[in-house]
């Protein structure tokens, strides 16, 4: 039983920032308009990175894209996502959070006095 849903955080180039809830087992990525994260870049492919939840994690996975995926700066084929881990599309970063590891690392944060 999942607690708390994933969530990516999608910064662009221009620092445009917004919180997207993984709430789909796919979703698409990349310049085309039916594309579940839509990224509107010219580095980006039309049909560019598939992000899958699975029974023991999420993937990300490229799409052989003409520039290709990185997570945390490293160009991948597929990826094992990990708490907090960024994925690079064209000039876009999508910050993968896992939604049973941020909850309970914000419990532990001291009130302000």
């Amino acid at each position: 039983m999942e607690a708390f849903m994933d969530k990516l955080i999608i910064t662009s180039r221009q620092g445009g920032r917004k919180l997207i809830d993984l709430d789909r087992p796919r979703m698409t990525i990349g310049r085309a308009p039916g594309s579940d994260l839509p990224v509107e870049t010219p580095l980006a492919s039309r049909v560019h990175a598939l992000l899958s939840a699975r029974s023991d994690g999420v993937y990300v996975s490229d799409l052989d894209s003409s520039n290709g995926t990185f997570v945390n700066g490293r160009k991948i084929e597929r990826h094992l996502l990990r708490h907090r881990d960024v994925i690079r599309v064209g000039d876009w970063d999508i910050r993968y959070i896992d939604g049973n590891v941020e909850p309970q690392r914000e419990t532990t944060v001291a009130p302000a006095i």
